[in-house]
């Protein structure tokens, strides 16, 4: 080995030394200032996951893949795909605020910036018969409305008590009111479902005040037969919609 080579061994060696020194790794300048960028590169991406991670939570009004035709978008891609913000799909289609408290609060992980959750439906469609109950008269009936919607109210106050311990911007959604008339089994409840439907959307506006949360009126988004890709879910144009309206609600907040 020539004189020349052995000093760049030499320091190079120094340099690896001095490394370990400051770092505890043995490596050469040229890979530790890889490593860094690399580093850099992490946690910048984390502190933008921590200012723009959306969590989503609720049923098939965001979990409606399943229901939007070949090459149309769902409200998670239609989020994406106007979004530079990360979002976590934890919604399932067809679950109630039971599920929520059961299942879908386990899955919210932090860093988290903004909560989403649009529950309840599932509730309701669960108890429409009791609506329909023509021997035991108006006033049982609208107790037992009463009861399921207090049911609701717990679930529900229960769900929000969590949220809040995140530091998040929360936002809730009412229930639209669906095209039930274009179902021959669900258009018999369209008009008696309109009373409970507007009992939880009460109870939504009520918790949300009481919690200091947002509220996304839905029934102002889906108004045309349009916006269902059947009675009760979205279609990939009531989804744009509904995923337009969250984007507007972040950047506000």
């Amino acid at each position: 080995m020539s004189v020349h080579a052995r000093g760049l061994a030499t320091k190079a060696q120094r340099q690896m030394v001095k490394n370990f020194e400051e770092t505890g790794l043995y490596e050469s300048d040229m890979e530790r200032k890889n490593r860094e960028e690399k580093q850099l590169k992490r946690t910048k991406r984390l502190e933008s996951i921590k200012k723009h991670h959306v969590s989503l939570l609720g049923d098939s009004i965001i979990d409606n893949k399943v229901y939007v035709g070949e090459g149309e978008l769902s409200v998670t891609e239609h989020l994406q795909h106007n979004s530079s913000c990360y979002f976590t799909m934890i919604a399932v289609d067809g679950d109630t605020t039971a599920d929520v408290l059961d299942n879908q609060l386990d899955n919210l992980k932090e860093p988290v910036s903004h909560i989403v959750l649009s529950i309840g439906g599932n509730d309701l469609l669960q108890n429409l018969h009791l609506l329909q109950d023509e021997t035991s008269g108006m006033k049982f009936a609208l107790e037992k409305c009463s009861e399921v919607i207090g049911e609701i109210h717990e679930n529900y106050t229960k769900i929000l008590e969590h949220l809040i311990q995140y530091d998040a911007k929360v936002l809730v959604c009412t229930v639209y009111e669906g095209d039930l008339e274009s179902d021959l089994l669900l258009a018999e409840y369209d008009k008696a479902g309109q009373v409970m439907l507007k009992m939880h959307n009460d109870t939504v506006y009520y918790l949300a005040s009481k919690f200091e949360v947002d509220v996304l009126e839905l029934r102002n988004i889906f108004t045309n037969k349009e916006d269902y890709a059947n009675p009760i879910e979205p279609s990939h144009i009531g989804g744009e919609k509904l995923a337009k309206a969250i984007i507007q609600w972040m950047k506000r907040s």
